[in-house]
């Protein structure tokens, strides 16, 4: 049986689609890490699914595996630190509306707190 040569590097490729011509493509400069395939992924809408690719020391790609659910898990957690004002890309609009739907409610959770407390110092 043959074996693969060892990972020397990772590099993350993002595919996109083109909406007008519905092609598909890939950016030609990998990313260096998820977080950075995340950022790719809020500044364009276009971008469909991320690889992650290991590259042996001769340069060659000898490994690859999916990563478009590390990128999303990325911008759902860019999201929950308020990295971002609006739903950085369509791949987290459901986990984006919770995220904000939770904000809202721990936000007034706070207020009344902050009311409840006002009025004790009062009495």
């Amino acid at each position: 049986m043959k074996t693969s040569p060892p990972v020397d590097r990772i590099e993350i490729y993002v595919r996109f689609v083109d909406p007008r011509t519905r092609n598909a493509g890939m950016f030609e400069t990998p990313c260096d890490s998820i977080a950075e395939a995340a950022h790719k992924f809020a500044d364009d809408p276009d971008c469909v699914s991320a690889m992650v690719v290991g590259i042996s020391a001769e340069g060659r790609p000898v490994a690859m595996s999916d990563a478009t659910d590390q990128v999303r898990e990325a911008l759902i957690g860019m999201i929950s630190v308020g990295q971002f004002e609006s739903c950085p890309h369509p791949i987290v609009d459901d986990a984006y509306e919770d995220l904000m739907e939770e904000a809202r409610q721990a936000a007034e959770e706070e207020a009344d707190h902050e009311r409840v407390e006002s009025a004790m110092l009062h009495i």
